[in-house]
């Protein structure tokens, strides 16, 4: 926690999503918290050590949490008003690879959950460990990973990052529902012995805060993606 929250000081972003959190009953909710911050937590409700995902969110934007129908297995969503009207979905995602925890209908699940969020204005972050995936062709060498391709395509949704996140390997994804909300993600260094990059972008949108003289402002949505181990 130290090094995230010098690494939070640093980069002052606006949103941070951390996968692989490895919450559990014993990790009280002050020991994961981030001043400043609201935090959404998932953790992973099998007794395997591993899972779990935050989501924080500046306090003066006001975020409420969004609870999904699909029972894929770490998300949390949280969505932020951009108008009197509008709001736009913050989700944090982990798909763990271990099919023997979760069975394969987590794929199925996954892809549930992204037509049903697909029709709001939406980021989602995480995780999804398909290495085998070429984004650049939308094209996956397992039936798994092209699954979860055709839904991505299917659901309109465009995915941002183009380097490696983990050595050579896209695992790591940043999607939203506009092709141009975002122009650049940056892959930066990895947190503590992660073996994962962080990864950093700027999303323009304009979020109403109470408290505020100014009803609309334009925002940097920035994302960390921290802690990764097998599993």
């Amino acid at each position: 926690m130290p090094e995230l929250l010098s690494t939070v000081q640093t980069l002052d972003p606006t949103v941070i999503g951390i996968t692989e959190s490895w919450g559990d009953g014993d990790v009280s909710d002050s020991e994961f918290s981030i001043p400043a911050f609201t935090m959404f937590r998932s953790d992973r409700q099998l007794k395997h050590r591993g899972g779990g995902v935050l989501l924080y969110v500046r306090n003066e934007l006001n975020p409420l949490e969004v609870k999904m129908k699909s029972n894929f297995a770490d998300q949390i969503w949280c969505q932020v008003k951009v108008n009197d009207s509008d709001a736009i979905l913050i989700g944090v995602c982990y798909r763990s690879p271990n099919t023997v925890l979760y069975g394969r209908n987590n794929d199925t699940s996954l892809c549930d959950l992204i037509r049903e969020v697909c029709s709001k204005p939406l980021v989602l972050m995480g995780d999804f460990n398909f290495p085998d995936i070429d984004w650049t062709v939308s094209h996956g060498s397992s039936i798994a990973s092209q699954q979860f391709v055709d839904c991505v395509d299917d659901a309109f949704l465009t995915q941002h990052v183009q380097q490696g996140t983990r050595k050579n390997s896209v695992l790591d994804l940043v999607l939203t529902s506009e092709p141009d909300m975002t122009d650049c993600v940056s892959v930066l260094g990895s947190l503590g012995t992660s073996d994962h990059n962080i990864l950093e972008w700027t999303v323009q949108l304009s979020p109403r805060i109470s408290s505020s003289k100014y009803t609309h402002i334009w925002i940097s949505l920035k994302q960390i993606l921290q802690r990764y181990v097998k599993n």
